[in-house]
């Protein structure tokens, strides 16, 4: 020997260890959860090196007390080890993955939808990201933000590329979830025409909840009353009518917007109103009227409705609504009696749908957005996607019924939808056989004529002016008390339509005055009642008003009960005092075919009687 110590080399059994443990974990690794960037890449390559030559080491090790064991204590550590590896096998799946650094930060995902959907789609994009989480082992790979825009504000901004106008209402969104498929395809038509918007991978339908006509409880209409279900809009629109039951509807949102198109086009409304709109004249005062008379707030959008709704109790009016929001508020109004509103005795709150033959549906269509100018990152478009196939799973579906969502066909049906809550869960396949959205320019068309015959033109107040008007009451005569009432109201009513004054009695006939001379009228004579109507009526005009203020009943036979029966064109109001009468039968026929109304009222309370009836017009 020379002195030296001696290398001992490595074993050729240590050495293939070595070399099978860092070939498994490079292997495990790449096929699992591969290292990103060159960093990341020689970290990991030289912790494998590290536990190959450690593993090696060891292994040589624990085989080598195993040698020196007798056979007995072998065979017990195999038993431990088996039994250990399967419990492992169980129970590590439950065990959230440990990760060293924590979790990455979730991919963004924006959504867009309507106020009316945001609070189901809140709900839902909650359960996806739980999901994706417990998948995923407690990290969350997705976080979804859904926001919300009035449905037209949407499309505009859809079409203008989200420009800097609508990023102040929100992020540019990866994800569209609209109400209705005519919003998707108001979009790709406005694309087309002008090259801007975003290209859409769009599913159709995540599932149709129908837009219902909601009547109260108290009227005694039975869920599966057969005289109400399945019957077209304008039917059931004229039953209502001929019971005495309102109808209000919410204004600035999809619903209203939909059920007015589709109770304007009911039974060929459309061929009909093109020629003659005297229809959607009269329906659109009924709705004024029931909405003034229960108080509804003007203009409200759904919540505020259901509000007011509430409020009302067993005096609310039957209300549009989409299926949904039914059920929201009933469930509101059953609370905590766990009564049923399909029973007799359930809530007296409570509402329940009626299923038009010919409604419309929200059938809630899903637009996976791509931008030009704004591209996604992998991990943004991978979460979008995903998101988009847990909402078409049955996962998505099953969550949607718990958000009072109806889900695709197949899909069983549960709480909340349900007759307790008012709807019938059969409710769309037997009794609704229309589309569920208009066809190309039909939305157009009746919102076209529905803003014609809501836009007043002329307002003709005919104030009489026979004898009786003379008669005082108190240090004034009627007469007097009348023109107080008319000119209190004609400055505000000047700013909403162009204002003619008449003055009508034997002597005088129907004489047009001015807000100057009108005070200087002398009453006298008899009561014209049925000319004063035909010319001011005739002064009013096809989308004009006639407001009537009298105190007696006709007594000049110079126009015939059938003239005023084929009178069309204006609305009459009628303000009844003294001696006059709503009952009476001109009176009612007149006001009824032309869309109007009569207000019986005493002669002092004029001017507050007078500022209710016109704020119909």
């Amino acid at each position: 020997m020379n002195g030296q110590v001696p290398k001992k080399e490595p074993g050729r059994t240590k050495m293939i260890n070595g070399v099978l443990i860092a070939v498994g974990t490079i292997i495990v690794a790449v096929v699992t959860d591969p290292p990103e960037g060159v960093v990341s890449w020689i970290i990991f390559v030289v912790g494998a090196l590290l536990l190959a030559v450690v593993g090696a080491g060891l292994v040589e090790v624990i085989t080598a007390f195993l040698l020196d064991l007798p056979h007995e204590r072998i065979i017990a550590v195999a038993i431990v080890v088996t039994l250990a590896c399967g419990a492992a096998f169980v129970l590590v799946p439950g065990i959230p993955r440990i990760r060293l650094g924590g979790c990455d930060p979730p991919a963004q995902v924006r959504v867009l939808t309507t106020p009316e959907l945001l609070a189901p789609y809140r709900a839902l994009a909650g359960r996806f990201e739980d999901a994706e989480a417990e998948r995923d082992g407690s990290c969350r790979p997705a976080d979804v933000h859904v926001f919300a825009l009035p449905a037209k504000r949407a499309m505009a901004g859809l079409g203008a590329e989200w420009s800097a106008e609508y990023l102040e209402d929100g992020p540019r969104p990866d994800i569209w979830l609209p109400e209705n498929g005519m919003h998707v395809e108001t979009v790709k038509n406005s694309k087309e025409m002008t090259g801007f918007g975003p290209v859409m991978d769009v599913t159709p339908s995540l599932g149709s909840s129908p837009i219902v006509l909601a009547v109260p409880a108290h009227t005694g209409i039975k869920l599966t009353d057969e005289a109400w279900q399945g019957q077209t809009w304008r039917t059931l629109v004229d039953k209502l009518r001929a019971a005495g039951v309102g109808l209000a509807r919410p204004v600035t949102s999809t619903v209203g917007e939909l059920a007015t198109v589709a109770i304007y086009g009911s039974e060929d409304g459309r061929v009909q109103l093109r020629q003659n709109p005297a229809w959607a004249q009269g329906f659109e005062a009924w709705v004024d009227s029931s909405t003034k008379s229960g108080q509804y707030p003007s203009g409200a959008d759904v919540d505020a409705l259901l509000r007011k709704q509430r409020e009302l109790g067993t005096a609310g009016a039957a209300l549009v609504l989409a299926e949904p929001d039914l059920i929201r508020y009933n469930q509101s109004v059953r609370d905590r009696s766990g009564r049923g509103c399909d029973v007799p005795n359930g809530p007296p709150a409570c509402m329940r749908a009626l299923y038009p033959s010919d409604t419309y549906s929200f059938d809630r269509p899903l637009a996976l957005l791509t931008w030009s100018e704004a591209p996604r990152s992998a991990s943004q478009r991978d979460a979008a996607v995903a998101f988009r196939t847990w909402l078409t799973s049955a996962a998505g579906a099953e969550a949607a019924v718990l958000q009072r969502l109806r889900p695709p066909p197949g899909t069983p049906l549960q709480e909340p939808v349900s007759m307790a809550n008012g709807v019938v869960p059969g409710g769309p396949p037997n009794y609704v056989s229309g589309q569920a959205s208009p066809g190309p320019g039909v939305a157009e068309e009746m919102t076209g004529i529905k803003d014609t015959v809501r836009r007043t033109g002329r307002v003709v107040v005919s104030l009489d002016a026979s004898g009786s008007m003379r008669q005082r009451v108190g240090g004034e005569t009627r007469y007097s008390l009348a023109v107080k009432a008319i000119l209190a109201e004609q400055d505000n009513l000047a700013k909403r339509a162009q204002v003619s004054l008449h003055v009508f009695s034997a002597t005088l006939g129907v004489l047009p005055v001015d807000k100057d001379s009108i005070g200087r009228v002398r009453p006298v004579g008899n009561t014209p009642q049925h000319r004063a109507i035909l010319d001011g009526a005739r002064a009013a005009g096809q989308d004009g008003v006639l407001v009537l203020l009298t105190d007696g009943s006709n007594n000049v036979d110079d126009v015939s009960p059938q003239q005023l029966a084929d009178l069309a064109g204006a609305r009459v109001l009628v303000l009844a005092f003294g001696e006059a009468s709503c009952g009476t039968q001109v009176l009612i026929d007149v006001t009824g075919h032309s869309g109007g109304s009569c207000r019986q009222v005493g002669v002092t309370t004029l001017q507050a009687d007078l500022a209710e009836l016109l704020r119909s017009v």
